[in-house]
């Protein structure tokens, strides 16, 4: 049993990191996001010891950060109709600050930008926002996206092109003339 902890404790020490990205870049809040964290490593402690290691440890742990981010996802949407309560926009790693030689203007249209990408991201709905967030949050291929996600490497392109056509639709106004 000795082992059998220390070599969960290597696991988390060596995935915890990127099970937190996967989950950030799919909810845009540090505090969700470990949240999520801490509920993927416990539901992975209690189903370690059935682990087969058919699959890496890395997509068996990103498979449930997804699975862990789509319930809550779910629940947050119920209890919003629920209780009638607005969604809170939070700051993610996109809110960066600025780089200090930018003029004030630049700082300015910069956090709009910033904001405007984080509302367009959290308006993506379902599979789009999974992927759109797996592929340009997280950096995955097409077809890693689909081992993780369960979708066919088809469908995570036409996610992708459908999110992609609506990111310059909603960004249109950010080109410069």
């Amino acid at each position: 049993m000795v082992d059998e902890k220390s070599t969960f404790g290597e696991l988390v020490e060596n995935y915890q990191e990127k099970v937190f990205r996967v989950a950030l870049s799919m909810l845009g809040d540090k505090d969700e996001a470990l949240d999520i964290t801490q509920e993927v490593f416990v539901k992975a402690f209690k189903s370690y010891k059935d682990f087969r290691f058919n699959a890496s440890a890395e997509t068996w742990l990103i498979k449930i950060t997804i699975n862990k981010v789509r319930d809550y996802l779910r629940k947050e949407k119920l209890r919003r109709l629920l209780f009638l309560k607005p969604g809170n926009i939070s700051t993610n790693q996109i809110n960066m600050i600025a780089d200090s030689n930018q003029s004030p203007q630049e700082n300015f249209k910069d956090k709009q930008l910033r904001a405007s990408l984080r509302a367009f991201q959290n308006g993506l709905k379902g599979r789009e926002r999974e992927v759109f967030a797996l592929r340009f949050g997280d950096g995955y291929s097409i077809k890693e996206i689909s081992e993780l996600s369960g979708i066919s490497q088809s469908s995570v392109k036409t996610y992708l092109y459908r999110a992609l056509e609506k990111a310059q639709k909603h960004l249109s106004d950010w080109r410069k003339p």
